[in-house]
């Protein structure tokens, strides 16, 4: 590595050897994920929740937020009110 004082710089990384069992799996994950990119692709999830992407779920959950806020509205305003008396 090192002559006359001076280091010499090798590429990090091109020194490695992986195993042949190594290179085998990794070349098998790979395939499986591709495969499955393929079988389930993201329009079909895009499609299946288009609502939740669009606005529409977002419009259902303030519907049902004023209806909730409308009906505690009205219990409040329909609970009797307590009153002291008091009488000297």
């Amino acid at each position: 590595m090192e002559e006359n004082g001076i280091i010499q710089k090798r590429p990090f990384g091109l020194n490695i050897a992986f195993p042949q069992k190594t290179v085998e799996e990794v070349k098998k994950v790979v395939q499986q994920e591709v495969e499955a990119i393929k079988e389930n692709p993201l329009s079909n999830y895009l499609d299946e929740n288009s609502k939740v992407f669009d606005g529409t779920v977002a419009k259902e959950i303030r519907k049902y937020q004023a209806q909730i806020y409308a009906m505690g509205q009205a219990a409040r305003e329909g609970q009797p009110t307590t009153t002291f008396r008091m009488e000297m």
